[in-house]
């Protein structure tokens, strides 16, 4: 449970950071005489979150189920092996 939480919340502010940064560089490319040089591409990024917040959750909940099942279920980590039969 504390790697699938830790992996969302990983996984939600990575998109959202990255989703962000590229919709504001672009918009900031396409106006590339504004008065306040950050206005057009803060508010892109902005908007990029408000837009897309269900694909976003549903999307880094979908990644982190999958990993931590995929990483419980291998035995990749220590504590989700099986012990050693002697």
């Amino acid at each position: 449970m504390v790697l699938f939480v830790f992996l969302f919340v990983v996984l939600y502010f990575g998109i959202c950071i990255i989703g962000g940064f590229l919709h504001g560089s672009m918009a900031g490319l396409n106006h590339p005489n504004s008065p306040d040089g950050v206005g057009p591409g803060a508010q892109a990024g902005a908007d990029f979150v408000n837009h897309n917040i269900r694909a976003i959750v549903l999307s880094a909940f979908g990644i982190s189920l999958v990993s931590v099942l995929v990483l419980s279920f291998s035995g990749i980590l220590s504590w989700c092996r099986k012990p050693l039969q002697q």
